[in-house]
């Protein structure tokens, strides 16, 4: 194990948990370790973001591909036992080949419980490599089967062809279920950012065919449309103590300002509005049908107002909701586990919600 921190911090994360209301919402706060002052950044958010303020650290534009893809995988550490099994195959489907990774815990007996997870990157990056610790850890915890496709990315593969990858991949794990060892029954599907908004189009397409148990949402993208995205936004919802300002602004920013959207369908704005890649746009009736439903958001993520608003609005329809909010941070902090220990807490989130799901 190489954690950059003290592992006493995740339990101090769990220990300062309260509750607190959001226009009607309970929202679960999940504070910042080892800082117990109010509208701060957490201190590895502040250090990396004062780098990048004066130039320490190049800032990549969201919306250059190339740029993205090429640029260094965030730090990252193992922090699981040693005894999580990875292998690899390609999963032949319709016209292609899709890679999967799936992720078991040595001693599993009888079939297994199935997670799949769905990786962010603005639907245009995004690679195994800033994954791996978080997937094996998740697998740990869990004690399930944690299943991570590599789906095709815009703008080469534009909309839709993200969503049937990811769609595909659970029809196919269906499919293999016997030979893989897998419990189908005890299905939970969640991603992060626009895996978040792959893993509702999931839901939408496949809940009466194969149902899953549990949603996880991690700072998802939910309105994309231009003429919406900002509803609701002002940056007095986000306060910061006076010397931060600059610095929170700027994680603010980083998402409200990405325009990596339309890379996702080719500039073709009015497809931003679909529900299947602006979940916000479902219909109350497609909504009700989701299963248990995790909302996880960042105090300092632009993506917190709509994301919140969204577990609202599906706690209003008679969903059971869970919504967790990480004070101090910004967007895309599971992919530095071993370094920010809420990459390791929310594992620990996911595995408490997965083995309450019953066979």
């Amino acid at each position: 194990m190489a954690r950059t921190y003290d592992e006493g911090l995740v339990g101090r994360i769990e220990k300062g948990v309260r509750h607190i209301d959001v226009d009607g919402l309970d929202v679960e706060l999940r504070p910042i370790p080892d800082d117990d002052r109010e509208h701060v950044l957490d201190p590895r958010v502040l250090e990396l973001t004062l780098k990048k303020l004066h130039g320490a650290v190049t800032v990549v534009a969201m919306d250059d591909v190339i740029a993205m893809r090429s640029r260094p995988n965030k730090e990252t550490h193992p922090i699981d036992d040693g005894h999580v099994t990875e292998t690899r195959q390609i999963m032949y489907l319709e016209g292609r080949g899709i890679p999967l990774h799936l992720f078991r815990p040595d001693g599993l007996e009888g079939l297994a419980p199935v997670f799949l997870f769905i990786h962010g990157g603005g639907f245009s990056s995004g690679i195994i490599a800033g994954y791996v610790n978080a997937m094996r850890y998740l697998a740990q915890e869990c004690g399930a089967v944690v299943a991570y496709p590599e789906y095709r990315l815009a703008p080469e593969c534009p909309f839709p062809a993200a969503v049937d990858d990811c769609v595909d991949t659970l029809r196919w794990l269906g499919a293999h279920a016997e030979e893989l060892g897998l419990d189908m029954v005890r299905l939970g599907i969640g991603g992060d950012s626009a895996g978040g908004s792959l893993t509702n189009a999931v839901v939408q397409v496949l809940q009466a065919e194969i149902p899953a148990k549990l949603v996880v949402d991690i700072y998802p993208v939910l309105d994309c449309n231009p003429d919406t995205r900002l509803t609701g936004f002002s940056y007095d919802k986000y306060p910061v103590i006076d010397e931060q300002r600059e610095a929170a602004k700027m994680r603010v920013d980083r998402i409200k300002d990405s325009k990596v959207e339309p890379l996702y369908t080719l500039n073709d704005v009015s497809k931003l509005s679909g529900p299947l890649i602006s979940a916000a746009y479902a219909s109350d009736d497609v909504l009700r049908g989701f299963p248990r439903f995790v909302m996880v958001d960042s105090e300092y993520d632009y993506l917190r107002i709509q994301d919140e608003a969204f577990a609202k609005r599906m706690s209003g329809l008679g969903v059971d909701v869970r919504c967790i909010r990480y004070a101090g941070c910004d967007h895309g902090w599971l992919e530095s586990t071993g370094v920010m220990p809420q990459g390791e807490d929310l594992c620990r989130v996911i595995a408490q919600e997965m083995r309450a799901i019953e066979g």
